[in-house]
């Protein structure tokens, strides 16, 4: 574990695998997400043959919580910054992503496409204003925290005692002391032209029951180098088929290394 720190924000990181593979970076999801979500779901599989680089998220996990800057732009610098002190700012990465770190993975790709090698966005909320907002707002006061944490099963299943005092603690803090709120609402969509003109290849996982699956379709026409595959799940696809997330996502790495290969004539 590391700790990576810049603009007045500490990220708790981890790196796993070989320092001379392929260097695969993990985003997890808002508000309940922390790199633990990938930790035996994709990140221990894939240490065996590339790095493996996680974080948390600011505002989740080990990470500290600042009083604003949730918004693409700031999560972007922060997975740079993350970047440049793990593995090399010049290194190309393959990058996947959960709901709002699906989200994160695709805007930092579209700025900066010469550090992105691929793409698998898992269940995007594309845009998070319309598809993730409406969660955040039905928490509409610091004491029904507890009852909007039971109305999410991958967030109340398991979890007690003093865990769940500070997993309500800290969705209460992310909730209502911070710009979160504010700053989800203002996610607008990803710019048309930049995403006509990625060029690198993209993976879209979206759950078959998920309530935002109409955005898996717009991404994979808006998307040139995109393929779409469902999977029997909802929005939280790590947690409910992790198995199936697996094995599309070591399908599309196989695919991706036998394109590399050179041909001889």
């Amino acid at each position: 574990m590391q700790i990576v720190t810049h603009a007045n924000v500490e990220l708790s990181t981890l790196a796993l695998g070989p320092n001379d593979g392929a260097v695969t970076v993990l985003l997890h999801g808002l508000v309940s997400g922390n790199m633990a979500a990938w930790y035996s779901t994709l990140a221990l599989p894939l240490s065996l043959t590339r790095r493996v680089v996680l974080y948390d998220l600011r505002g989740h996990g080990s990470s500290s919580i600042p009083a604003q800057g949730f918004d693409l732009d700031h999560h972007i610098h922060d997975l740079s910054a993350v970047l440049e002190q793990r593995v090399g700012a010049q290194l190309q990465v393959d990058i996947i992503g959960h709901s709002l770190g699906a989200l994160i993975a695709l805007h930092f790709a579209l700025r900066y496409p010469q550090r992105v090698r691929s793409l698998v966005l898992v269940d995007a909320p594309m845009p998070a204003k319309f598809w993730v907002a409406p969660s955040l707002l039905a928490a509409n006061s610091r004491e029904g925290v507890a009852a909007w944490i039971d109305a999410q099963p991958h967030l109340s299943n398991g979890v007690t005692g003093r865990r769940r005092e500070r997993l309500r603690q800290r969705i209460e803090t992310l909730l209502f002391d911070t710009t979160l709120v504010s700053d989800v609402l203002a996610m607008d969509s990803a710019c048309a032209h930049a995403m006509a003109a990625f060029s690198a290849p993209v993976l879209l996982i979206y759950g078959r029951n998920s309530p935002c699956l109409s955005a898996g379709y717009e991404l994979g026409q808006a998307l040139p180098s995109a393929q779409l595959k469902l999977v029997d799940a909802g929005h939280d696809v790590p947690i409910e088929a992790p198995q199936a997330l697996r094995a599309e996502v070591e399908q599309f790495y196989a695919a991706q290394c036998e394109s590399r290969l050179p041909t001889w004539m």
